[in-house]
């Protein structure tokens, strides 16, 4: 299985960029310590986890279909929407 090198570029960018939004908002949350940031920066880190899963899809024999990215996502933005709508 090749792997392309635009795909992997891609991939990477999306990680630091979210590992650099979950940084950010951890960092607020420890500030702060409410519900609010608590549930926001969780949100963001399913999306962290999520991102860092799907890097070794490219080179190892596993991959987790399509259903599985949904829910992942749709939990990562239930908790990022119930963190807005505190308070």
């Amino acid at each position: 299985m090749a792997v392309e090198l635009t795909d992997l570029i891609i991939r990477i960018a999306l990680v630091v960029a979210t590992a650099l939004l979950f940084t950010i908002i951890f960092a607020a949350y420890l500030r702060v310590r409410n519900r609010k940031l608590l549930f926001i920066s969780m949100g963001f880190g399913i999306f962290f986890a999520h991102g860092l899963i799907t890097i070794p899809e490219l080179f190892l024999n596993f991959m987790i279909t399509e259903d599985m990215h949904l829910l992942i996502h749709l939990i990562a933005l239930a908790f990022i929407l119930f963190g807005t709508l505190k308070d």
